[in-house]
């Protein structure tokens, strides 16, 4: 059966790819340490496949048809999409058997997700992958999550979502070491007035609550509540599937910058693996 010999959640934002050095160069210097440090992790525990999970920026729904979940079930998934990001678009490999083992376990657990073999994979999925896998060899299955648009999953919602991944890996028999990763968040405002505003107060008190065996608090915070500190911060929900995922591990905040050049709280957490 597979083991999560790894796992962790960062923050996603374009400008991290397509242009790294606008950002104060010790801010910047901390946030690219902290993902070499899981980087190193994923080499050194020889993962044989990511399973990650991020926000749907209306790359492969919109309102016509915007599901919940979707689990990426294809051989293979294209991205970057966004030309400017400073990525070259390729091919990377997906893991068919383990991402319908996770469908299957999602259905058996109650959950509806959607599927699709042609999910492609933009920046909320590329930013975080490339920095874990430069070559982008890695096999990959991307579960895209609903973030930004109601109705929404509430966090405990999401978090028994999380548990349900995180069993249906375990149970995978076709693979020995598999990383389970978040992308999204921290707190940013899109799209209105706001933009550019980032709400550190919650962004250190939602990494303190991952901190926690019990995540402490959050997985009682309402949909509406969660809006304050941005209409991106939905974005952290894919942390949260995450956390259950990994639940009654150890995790540890890595690092936290607030970079208003990107105009997003950017943070990475990990979890020691039991």
């Amino acid at each position: 059966m597979a083991e999560i010999v790894m796992a962790y959640s960062a923050s996603h934002a374009p400008m991290m790819a397509a242009d790294p050095k606008s950002a104060p160069p010790e801010k910047a210097a901390r946030f690219f340490g902290a993902l070499e440090t899981v980087r190193n992790q994923a080499r050194e525990r020889c993962i044989q496949a990511v399973v990650m999970i991020s926000g749907e920026h209306f790359t492969n729904f919109f309102l016509d048809n915007l599901p919940q979940v979707c689990v990426g079930v294809g051989e293979s998934h294209v991205g970057p999409v966004e030309k400017w990001l400073g990525i070259e678009c390729t091919v990377v490999p997906g893991a068919p058997d383990l991402a319908n083992a996770i469908l299957a376990g999602n259905i058996a657990d109650g959950f509806q997700p959607a599927l699709s073999h042609k999910v492609v994979a933009d920046h909320g999925f590329m930013t975080v992958f490339h920095e874990l896998d430069p070559s982008m060899t890695l096999p990959l299955v991307p579960i895209v999550m609903n973030c930004t648009t109601p109705p929404l999953m509430t966090l405990r919602h999401v978090w028994n979502y999380g548990v349900s991944v995180g069993k249906a890996i375990r149970a995978f028999q076709g693979l020995e070491r598999v990383a389970i990763v978040g992308s999204g968040g921290l707190s940013h405002f899109i799209g209105e007035p706001r933009v550019g505003d980032i709400d550190e107060e919650f962004d250190r008190w939602f990494l303190s609550q991952l901190e926690k065996p019990d995540l402490g608090d959050l997985l009682d915070m309402d949909n509406d509540e969660l809006m304050i500190a941005g209409n991106g911060t939905g974005e952290v929900r894919a942390w949260v599937a995450v956390a259950g995922a990994m639940q009654g591990a150890k995790a540890t905040a890595l690092n936290y910058e607030a970079i208003y050049e990107w105009i997003n709280g950017m943070g990475v957490i990990s979890y020691e693996p039991g």
